[in-house]
């Protein structure tokens, strides 16, 4: 059985940055990821902010790959009828990114590999049982072939399944029933590349520009809410050309009513424990957030880092490391939700509408 000091699960971008900051640490890791390569997934857009912690880990030039398009603010209609611009021109980081969430992840996984940290594709964990102060871990893949694994540390990178944690007796917290429905568009002309936001009686939309001339589009609202006829496809295009800010883009899009609409949840969501004996969560594991904070991939990655270190020092013998990870995460979420209710507040044209209803009663953590 090989001896490995960190295994994660998960190899998204809260597992590659907690590999990277481990690596930085000089503690060699395991990645056990489920999917054999990584996956095509709605677009997601990295803020101007999100440049000083890239450069912390080391991946800002990742961005300079042509799949990655700037972006440079976003276009909203909320609250009010008329569109607005919110432009990073006047920020001291003047672009954002629209992320080509395959290929970053492809990236990722390179850069992480090029430290010497293994990457397991297509291997999930199923069971992880303590022995005499380690883990063995057990895996398994989608041929039912077997392996154990012992290690020092278990990171939980598996996202909202958080199924190490779950394992281990935390349990999650639902704090809304947000999903995303999402369809990407062929591009015959040329848009500005902002993000596209506006609100409507039970949700609200999202469109981003992606390489190769796409528009990815995404329906925002509770599951109890979305109607059957959103789900298939002329449906879903006769919800998005009632509206007044995204529809005019399908002026330049090649519409196809072919392909079904793919729903994904979005949900807020925490755990009752990030962390335990010699484990801890990270990234949507531990705390998930509503697309419209902009923060999932980024909270995703800084996550990682502080992970990393807080693995690093409890392996040296520091009892204060993970407590201060905690703290440290919990804070961001609480923060988070504070912006949360405010942006949602924003809102207030349709206060009878329940999806808007349950933003406006919700009370910060």
């Amino acid at each position: 059985m090989d001896h490995i000091p960190v295994l994660i699960a998960g190899g998204g971008p809260a597992g590659a940055a907690t590999a990277l900051s481990l690596a930085a640490r000089k503690i060699p890791c395991i990645i056990a990821e489920a999917s054999p390569s990584p996956q095509d997934k709605a677009g997601e857009t990295i803020p101007a902010n999100a440049a000083p912690l890239l450069r912390k880990l080391g991946i800002m030039g990742l961005l300079e790959e042509p799949a990655h398009l700037p972006c440079y603010g976003n276009r909203f209609i909320w609250g009010r009828e008329q569109p607005a611009d919110k432009l990073y021109f006047f920020h001291i980081h003047q672009q954002g990114w629209h992320l080509d969430r395959r290929i970053f992840e492809q990236q990722l996984q390179a850069k992480v590999t090029a430290t010497g940290t293994r990457y397991l594709n297509g291997w999930r964990v199923t069971h992880c049982n303590p022995d005499d102060g380690q883990w063995t871990v057990s895996l398994k893949n989608d041929n039912n072939d077997t392996r154990m694994i012992s290690c020092d540390f278990i990171a939980d990178a598996t996202g909202k399944s958080c199924r190490i944690a779950r394992m281990l007796g935390s349990t999650r917290h639902h704090a809304d029933k947000l999903v995303g429905i999402s369809t990407c568009y062929q591009l015959t002309g040329v848009l500005p590349q902002y993000t596209f936001i506006e609100a409507v009686q039970h949700g609200w939309w999202y469109a981003a520009l992606l390489s190769g001339q796409r528009l990815m589009t995404t329906f925002m609202t509770d599951a109890d809410l979305l109607g059957p006829e959103v789900r298939h496809p002329q449906g879903y295009l006769d919800s998005l050309r009632q509206t007044g800010l995204i529809a005019p883009l399908l002026s330049n899009v090649n519409v196809c009513t072919e392909s079904e609409p793919s729903v994904f949840t979005a949900a807020s969501g925490y755990l009752s424990a990030c962390y335990g004996q010699r484990w801890l969560a990270v990234g949507d594991a531990a705390f998930s957030y509503d697309p419209i904070s902009s923060y999932g991939i980024t909270s995703a990655l800084e996550g990682g880092f502080y992970a990393g270190h807080a693995i690093a020092d409890t392996l040296a013998g520091n009892r204060d490391a993970l407590p201060a990870y905690d703290w440290l995460i919990t804070q961001a979420f609480t923060r988070y939700t504070t912006m949360h209710q405010h942006q949602y507040q924003q809102e207030q044209r349709w206060p009878q509408q329940p999806f808007w209803q349950r933003r406006h009663s919700l009370i910060p953590a």
